[in-house]
């Protein structure tokens, strides 16, 4: 069993900590690096950001045993995940680091991710040069001029990633209609409730594949989270960072139950996924669902 983790400082502990700097990051890295779940003890990673709300955010690697890389969340999009759940707007800042001395840049995959968010652009990463000097860069720095020319055209009522209004309009497609949806489906206990209620949430603008997916622990709390993407698609396993940042420390095989919510016939399913995953890091009678939803009807006006 891991150790919780504490993946927010609130603003008065982040005002506390002091500036974003080399020497008030390290101690936060320190305490977060034994956290990083990954399978090759030599390649923990941790991020740490600050968003505008004044709030620091961590975020660490994680591996899926017995799955390909591919299927790893990075440290970055689990701090993407992290402000997503937590609903925080923008990101300020961030560092990227595997011990506090040397501050890598986010990779390409991440920097989409990254992008996604509002005004991201000049979110400014820490970064050790091959001097060794610590150095401020935005964002924008590390983007392919094609990509960078792509999100500099999307115009300002363009939904983001982490825009607090969003709002799929999502209903369920369910055979039993006495089934009904909770009011307060953001802190029922009802999977599918959870599981509807993140698809709703869901960011997918270029796939319009949205999804969302709920888990149950064996003790009954729930965990949920939404499908995201970039504009490289890449999706991220949003429900897994609800896990390990309230599971209580808990390893993955303590999920006894999942469902998934997604379009009946979708571009872009996350079935196979999905039931991938938990077939392999899950408990071995882990009962997984697949449930469908209906889009709202546009208006012909």
């Amino acid at each position: 069993m891991a150790l919780p983790l504490s993946s927010i400082l609130a603003p008065n502990e982040t005002e506390f900590s002091g500036d974003f700097t080399t020497e008030t990051i390290m101690p936060l890295i320190n305490r977060a690096l034994p956290l990083a779940r990954t399978l090759n003890p030599q390649l923990p990673r941790v991020v740490v950001g600050r968003g505008s709300s004044g709030r620091t955010f961590l975020g660490v690697n994680v591996d899926l045993r017995g799955l390909p890389l591919h299927y790893s969340i990075h440290a970055e999009q689990f701090l993407v995940v992290n402000l997503a759940l937590h609903n925080e707007r923008k990101l300020n800042c961030l560092a990227i680091s595997a011990g506090g001395t040397f501050f890598y840049a986010p990779c390409g995959h991440c920097c989409h991710f990254l992008q996604e968010i509002r005004d991201a652009s000049n979110t400014q990463i820490l970064i050790t040069d091959p001097l060794f000097r610590q150095n401020s860069m935005p964002l924008s720095t590390f983007l392919p001029q094609k990509f960078f020319s792509v999100y500099n055209e999307v115009p300002e009522y363009f939904a983001r990633l982490l825009d607090h209004n969003r709002r799929n309009g999502l209903t369920l497609i369910d055979p039993n209609p006495i089934r009904e949806i909770c009011v307060n489906s953001d802190s029922c206990t009802h999977l599918k409730c959870r599981a509807l209620n993140a698809a709703n949430r869901s960011y997918a603008p270029y796939s319009n594949c949205s999804s969302g997916v709920a888990l149950m622990d064996h003790q009954g709390k729930v965990y949920s989270g939404w499908y995201m993407e970039s504009v490289a698609y890449n999706p991220i396993q949003a429900a897994l960072v609800d896990f390990v940042t309230n599971g209580g420390g808990h390893e993955f095989d303590k999920i006894v139950q999942a469902v998934l919510v997604e379009k009946r016939v979708a571009k872009f399913s996350q079935v196979a996924r999905a039931r991938n995953i938990i077939k392999k890091i899950a408990h071995d009678s882990c009962v997984f669902k697949v449930l469908h939803f209906q889009e709202p009807v546009k208006s012909s006006e």
